[in-house]
């Protein structure tokens, strides 16, 4: 009997194939809880993406971290020029005509504005959106920006000199900009050093028109921001990617590669190592100037000194020149 019940049990079919599958409560509740999680991560990254297609385009300011920080801040806001004589003096002289050009105009009712604003503290992030409104209004090479993040005191420093305060800063690229046009500078990227200061990545053009043979100043490099306790900056630390020489060199070409008046002819034919270009681009008022000479040593009592054999060598030259460039002209003769 025993052994027929224990056949009779294996034969029965257990009632777990026909129960009803419970599932407990808490795993309805976490189930429930993370499907709300992923609508709300959904709208969250719906939200995120239309805000940032709205968002206007600026460079995104890039955080380093403490470590880097303390690397970097002695090599980005350390104050480097040159110590070539030739190239101080071009500054210098830059500057000079600047004021000439520029009528030697000063910011003094702005300063009193500045001066009252200096003591007010900001945050460092109202600073770096200052500076990126700065850049945006091409303050370094117009002027045009209010520079409000600011010290008066500040120092200002490029591959060329260094020099403390904000309103010679704003005189000379308030000048700069009076002689410039089809100005271009664009920012590539914004970075935050921390205490290094914050730097700022750019590159510009600009056609020089004050000079009569109009040539091209461009340049790309980076400025760092050094900030006080107070978030005003104190340094302000340009660097440039190419050798100010060659910067310099570029003054001397031409923006148009077709010249349009006698400078541009002249000083295209220099760049180019043309020497007779270059003579004839100055024989025509050449002529004219050194026959004037001519004659005025020929009157009596007019006594030129040394310059009498370099008028007659200069006239004959010229003369030649504007000669020879008129036979070219003509077709008699190739250049």
């Amino acid at each position: 009997l025993s052994r027929a019940l224990h056949d009779s049990r294996k034969k029965v079919i257990p009632h777990k194939m026909f129960a009803t599958r419970t599932v407990p409560s808490s795993s309805l509740c976490c189930r429930a809880l993370s499907s709300s999680s992923r609508n709300r991560r959904f709208h969250l990254r719906r939200e995120m993406t239309t805000t940032t297609m709205m968002r206007e385009q600026r460079p995104r300011v890039v955080r380093t971290t403490q470590a880097s920080n303390d690397e970097d801040a002695s090599s980005s806001s350390s104050i480097k020029t040159t110590s070539n004589p030739a190239l101080k003096a071009a500054w210098f002289a830059s500057e000079q005509f600047g004021k000439a050009i520029g009528g030697g105009k000063s910011n003094s009712s702005a300063t009193v504005l500045e001066k009252q604003e200096e003591n007010v503290m900001t945050t460092r992030a109202e600073t770096i959106d200052s500076l990126a409104k700065d850049y945006e209004k091409n303050y370094f090479i117009g002027g045009e920006s209010e520079m409000k993040a600011y010290s008066s005191s500040c120092v200002f420093a490029d591959p060329f000199v260094s020099f403390t305060g904000l309103d010679r800063f704003k005189q000379n690229v308030g000048n700069l900009g009076t002689s410039l046009r089809d100005v271009e500078c664009k920012v590539l990227k914004t970075v935050d050093n921390g205490v290094g200061g914050v730097i700022f990545y750019w590159k510009f053009s600009a056609v020089v028109d004050a000079l009569p043979w109009r040539p091209k100043l461009a340049a790309s490099g980076n400025t760092t921001h050094v900030l006080d306790d107070a978030n005003k900056v104190v340094k302000h630390i340009e660097a440039w990617d190419v050798d100010p020489w060659v910067v310099l060199k570029k003054l001397l070409v031409p923006a148009s590669k077709l010249p349009e008046n006698k400078w541009e002819l002249g000083m295209l034919a220099v760049s180019q190592r043309d020497g007779f270009g270059a003579l004839q681009a100055i024989s025509e008022p050449g002529v004219k100037l050194f026959a004037a000479l001519f004659v005025l040593e020929k009157l009596p009592g007019v006594n030129l000194g040394g310059f009498e054999a370099f008028t007659s060598l200069m006239l004959v030259a010229t003369a030649v020149t504007e000669f020879w460039a008129l036979l070219i002209s003509f077709g008699v003769v190739k250049k």
